[in-house]
């Protein structure tokens, strides 16, 4: 019995303590809620007082995070800049005006004032703007206009910024961008080139270096932190690189001057100019007509009519520009005439075919098989006995023939590829061709004729070249157009040296031609070009362009000066001069071109008069003459063994 109280007992004691347990869980169950309850009441309260003292401000942080989140910052493309520092081409900050239509619609007193405001400070049309605003009412971005200036978007930010009149005016925003600027217009156009926003840089320097010039975007982005606080995190754009040219810009514009001026008289197919330093392979100045504005590239009014314009095809329009854009000093091939005779001299010499004071008997003509091969002064019997100095001065045919026979067609062809023909030289500008040379191919009839330079293909670059190497001492320079490449902040990245291809001749044969090409112009065929009181030296060129059936004439000159220490070598070609049908008028009107040329620029050029000039023939011929980056006394080997370290000419 006492047992069995003890049980019953112990369940209800067991029973209380359990009903007590219970209590404590649900006092303390309800005393969390009540605390979570508070918790929530009092985010609750903060987050009311947030959004009624800066709901509108963190309204638009969220849309500004919406909206520009990984925006673009655009990079500055590199500028253009001739050696002397004159700005050639730049980019120059613009605008895009940009309507954030969901911002702009998302309260009721936005959307009147500021598409008001737009059409008022921008002229745009009210019902296109209300159309493209129902067409895009969810878009966070429509472009209204581009290309403005800070002038123009000036009042309508101080508008904005006026915390009464446009406190309304919601969804603005200016996107920054840039557009190619050409300060000069048609200066160096072919060299300049010129670039778009879409497709970079598609003409001359601007296509060649568009890497360079080409920088790269940064971005910009914001987010809501931990504080509430709009946080805007940005990486900078890096601009890109300047291109320093080495074109000077006196020179550039003198021969631009002076092309212009002969063409507004007697309009050619194509006038082109180069001017090197024979020192180095700088261009200096490189100019052909006709030319085009780089601001309007598109734009053919300057050479043609409208009517002419109008009556044209898409495919007509698109050449007509493609003939525009063309780089002729470049990207043209021609048969040179007779300015390749001091290819075809010095060949020789360095061969020991001819030497110094060598004679031939010029009758007119000379026989290649069937083949007459003519002299200019075929009609009146030939030049008789001459000299080879005076073959060069006075453009024997014959005599150049002869030498050509002398060297041999494999030797010839050989000694043209060791002067550059035949393949690019190299020069830093897209669309360079190669010229057409025969090689191994060459036959007795192809040597003559391009003994005088007929049936043989070259471009400007390559004949500038192969000259200056005459008269340089031998040295065979890659031309090149662009002096160094600076960052965005003026530090140098990479300069352009001299690049010294090969020898072509020793200096015993280059002072001997310098002295052929100086009678030239003192008593020979170029007598026209001399300036007076100046030393010049040059080669006069006149060739019958194929078909030979339509009398077409290309003719030329290139020299240098002074003619015994060069300062700059210069290459002036007229491709089918107005009015001309005949030799002689050609001849006269390119004479007349390069002595105006010459006549402005040998006085800027530091070159002397001969009274005023210092002696410079008083060492040997290994002396006389220095060009970058060859040691003196460097100059040594013969043409014929550069010739066996040639590869085959195909």
């Amino acid at each position: 019995e006492v047992l069995m109280v003890s049980d019953e007992q112990l369940k209800k004691n067991k029973y209380r303590r359990k009903k007590v347990m219970l209590k404590r869980v649900h006092t303390k169950g309800m005393v969390a809620l009540v605390m979570v309850v508070v918790i929530l009441m009092a985010l609750g309260g903060q987050v009311f007082r947030i959004n009624y003292t800066h709901g509108e401000t963190y309204a638009k942080a969220v849309l500004d995070h919406q909206t520009y989140t990984s925006t673009e910052l655009p990079y500055k493309r590199g500028q253009i800049l001739t050696g002397d520092g004159t700005v050639l081409a730049y980019s120059e900050r613009v605008y895009n005006l940009i309507l954030d239509v969901k911002l702009m619609l998302s309260d009721g007193e936005y959307k009147e004032p500021t598409l008001s405001a737009l059409c008022k400070y921008f002229n745009l049309n009210r019902s296109e703007l209300e159309q493209k605003v129902s067409e895009n009412s969810q878009s966070r971005y429509q472009k209204l206009l581009s290309n403005l200036t800070t002038d123009q978007i000036a009042d309508f930010k101080n508008l904005m910024a006026d915390s009464t009149e446009g406190k309304n005016i919601k969804g603005v925003w200016f996107e920054d961008s840039y557009i190619r600027k050409y300060p000069l217009g048609t200066f160096a156009s072919d060299v300049v080139g010129f670039a778009s926003a879409t497709n970079g840089g598609e003409l001359g320097i601007e296509s060649q270096y568009d890497e360079e010039l080409t920088g790269t975007n940064g971005t910009t982005y914001s987010y809501v932190d931990e504080g509430l606080e709009v946080t805007e995190t940005q990486k900078n754009a890096v601009d890109g690189n300047n291109i320093v040219t080495t074109l000077d810009y006196n020179v550039q514009s003198i021969i631009e001057k002076c092309i212009l001026e002969y063409n507004e008289e007697k309009p050619s197919k194509n006038t082109a100019v180069v001017v090197a330093d024979p020192s180095n392979g700088d261009i200096l100045g490189m100019a052909s007509y006709p030319t085009f504005d780089l601001n309007s590239p598109r734009d053919l009014s300057g050479v043609y009519t409208q009517e002419q314009i109008d009556k044209m095809s898409d495919d007509d329009y698109k050449n007509a520009l493609y003939s525009l854009w063309t780089n002729y000093c470049v990207s043209e091939s021609y048969e040179p005439g007779s300015t390749f005779k001091p290819v075809t001299v010095a060949s020789a010499l360095e061969e020991g075919v001819v030497k110094d004071g060598d004679t031939y008997t010029c009758n007119g003509y000379e026989m290649i098989g069937p083949d007459r091969l003519k002299c200019h002064v075929y009609s009146s019997g030939g030049h008789g006995t001459i000299t080879v100095e005076q073959a060069v001065m006075n453009s024997c045919n014959p005599y150049m023939i002869h030498l050509a026979l002398e060297l041999g067609n494999e030797k010839f062809a050989a000694y043209q590829s060791l002067f550059g023909f035949g393949k690019t030289t190299g020069i830093d500008l897209p669309g360079e061709t190669m010229g057409i040379v025969y090689g191994n191919k060459m036959t007795t009839i192809d040597a003559a004729c391009n003994s005088f330079g007929q049936t043989i293909n070259v471009n400007m670059m390559q004949m500038m070249s192969a000259y200056c190497s005459i008269i340089n001492g031998g040295m065979l320079y890659q031309p090149h157009i662009v002096k160094r490449i600076e960052s965005a902040n003026g530090e140098v990245v990479k300069e352009n040296k001299a690049t010294l291809v090969r020898q072509t001749v020793t200096m015993s044969t280059s002072k001997l031609l310098r002295r052929y090409l100086k009678s030239t112009v003192e008593t020979g065929t170029a007598k026209k070009v001399a300036v007076t009181g100046y030393s010049v030296a040059g080669k006069t060129g006149t060739a019958q362009k194929s078909p030979r059936s339509e009398n077409k004439w290309l003719i030329s000159f290139i020299g240098h000066a002074p003619a015994d220490n060069p300062k700059f070598a210069i290459y002036v070609i007229i491709d089918e001069p107005d009015g001309t049908t005949g030799t002689s008028g050609s001849s006269a009107d390119v004479l007349t071109l390069s002595h105006d040329i010459l006549e402005k620029l040998l006085p800027y050029m530091s070159v002397y008069k001969d009274s005023l000039e210092p002696e410079t023939d008083t060492g040997t011929a290994e002396d006389e003459y220095t060009v970058d980056g060859v040691p003196e006394g460097s100059i040594q080997n013969t043409a014929t063994e550069n010739l066996q370290n040639m590869p085959s000419v195909n």
